[in-house]
């Protein structure tokens, strides 16, 4: 095992973390320009396309992403890396394109026929496929080698070389949609390119490596995982889609858009940092140390997240609304419950997702799929009763009920040798502690302040004294592993 392969949690986390926090960061900066340079009928556009955007790319990648971390040769030297750099980067690359072409010529016939509303946006956004695909592939490799700062490097640097070119293009020259897809287009380009001289340094792929069944082995695992993540997707995208057309407003569409997207900052912060730093280790640990061990991280991790989680949600209860008008607009306002109640969602999704994972451990990507499917039905289902009698917020309460779903599902499908749930005296402190957070911010002087940036300066203070300081004092556990990590470099998430 390399020196790579014994990095922790703990440690893959802050980095994802820290690189998370300047993508966020980089949202910050470009969501309350172009909230003010688009009208929300443009706003429209971008989530609808987008949504198309991740729908392709999912199904076009064939599962590659997630074959490439689960087949990485950890042993076998050379040859192995060779058929693994053919097989499973080069071969599936070749499918994706082919099948790009067909989308390509697809799209071609229907412009033809019936053109779609904004349909330049569509040509732009299929071209930006390849090239998206290509830099998946690339992030994939370093996630599967345990590379969290390549990861890291890939992802801050992608999202700001955009957020960059979207606000210099549509401030300076095309003030729309098209203006953000063209700019999105060349910073993929860019990338693609870049990644893939550094990628033929890292991993040979050679035809002459080809190997037909070490490719429809792979195809196997992940082809579930292509449905699941289009099925994920839908999930989180589906109700844009149905907003449109059930209420036939791209302003409707723009509303849910906006807090959703700034919900979905938080969730790459949090849940994305903390999927990709636990799901390394514990790939890592179940195949050589065994689920006991696996177990352990789990539970270590739970006994701090169940903290996070309740101060997350705290405070998008008692400032959320704050965080939304101060970076979108006072005008926005209709999106604060969007924002409010999908980033609650996000967080808790964060929290019983980590409860209940295990079945890739296991190589069950059909039961992840089969559960995913079944809360895309659920979404969709309610989004039909819901989106009429409550409007935009039915296609929130839609999503809040798919997610409760799922992580039921995945918790009682879990193998039992890796199920856990946080450690209840840490849960019932949390919670009394959260709670007593919510009664101060409302019954203080803070529930008078009028200032958006000084009503979430205060909260951090409150939070700090009324939550964050009395965990530490009361709950041992949690001190002891702060204080070893931040002293000592080891943690109980190691």
């Amino acid at each position: 095992m390399t020196e790579r392969a014994r990095v922790s949690v703990a440690t893959h986390y802050v980095r994802y973390a820290l690189g998370n926090v300047l993508v966020m960061v980089a949202g910050f900066v470009s969501f309350p320009i172009m909230t003010r340079l688009l009208d929300t009928g443009q706003y429209g556009i971008l989530g609808y396309y987008d949504a198309w955007l991740l729908i392709l790319a999912g199904l076009f990648k064939l599962g590659a992403q997630h074959t490439i971390l689960r087949f990485y040769p950890h042993a076998g030297g050379a040859p192995a890396l060779a058929r693994f750099g053919a097989n499973f980067i080069l071969l599936p690359f070749i499918a994706s394109t082919v099948l790009w072409l067909l989308a390509i010529a697809a799209y071609g016939v229907i412009v033809y026929i019936e053109p779609p509303e904004a349909a330049p946006i569509g040509w732009i956004m299929l071209i930006l496929l390849l090239p998206t695909i290509w830099v998946s592939y690339a992030g994939a490799f370093a996630y599967a080698e345990e590379r969290s700062d390549i990861s890291v490097r890939i992802s801050v640097a992608q999202r700001w070389s955009e957020t960059l070119s979207i606000l210099v293009i549509i401030y300076f020259v095309e003030r729309s949609t098209l203006g953000a897809y063209s700019a999105r287009l060349l910073v993929a380009v860019a990338f693609a390119c870049g990644l893939a001289l550094w990628l033929r340094t890292q991993v040979p792929m050679r035809a002459r490596d080809f190997d037909r069944a070490a490719y429809f082995d792979g195809l196997r695992y992940g082809l579930p995982l292509v449905a699941n993540e289009i099925a994920t997707n839908l999930l989180s995208f589906a109700d844009r889609l149905m907003l449109r057309q059930m209420l036939g407003d791209f302003a409707a569409v723009g509303v849910y858009t906006i807090g959703y997207g700034l919900a979905l900052n938080l969730n790459n912060l949090f849940n994305f940092a903390l999927y990709n730093a636990y799901t390394q280790v514990s790939i890592r640990e179940f195949e050589t140390k065994g689920p006991e061990a696996v177990l352990r991280t789990k539970r270590a991790v739970l006994h701090i997240l169940v903290y996070v989680c309740v101060g997350m949600a705290v405070g998008l209860i008692c400032v959320g609304p704050d965080v939304l008008l101060l970076m979108a607009g006072a005008d926005k306002h209709a999106s604060v419950p969007v924002f409010v109640l999908i980033g609650v969602i996000y967080t808790l999704d964060g929290l019983f997702g980590i409860c209940g994972a295990g079945l890739l451990l296991h190589k069950r990507s059909r039961t992840v799929l089969m559960l995913t499917l079944v809360s895309v039905l659920i979404n969709v289902g309610l989004n039909l009763v819901w989106i009429p009698r409550f409007g935009v917020m039915g296609a929130v309460y839609a999503t809040a009920a798919a997610f409760v779903a799922l992580n039921v599902g995945r918790y009682l499908t879990c193998p039992r040798e890796l199920r856990a749930l946080p450690d209840a005296k840490a849960t019932v402190t949390a919670l009394a502690l959260g709670g007593l957070s919510v009664l101060v911010a409302h019954y203080s002087a803070l529930a008078g302040v009028e200032s958006h940036a000084l009503r979430f300066a205060l909260m951090v203070l409150l939070m700090l004294f009324v939550f964050v300081l009395p965990a530490f004092l009361i709950d041992r556990p949690l001190r002891e592993s702060a204080m070893r990590y931040l002293f000592g470099r080891t943690t109980v998430f190691d």
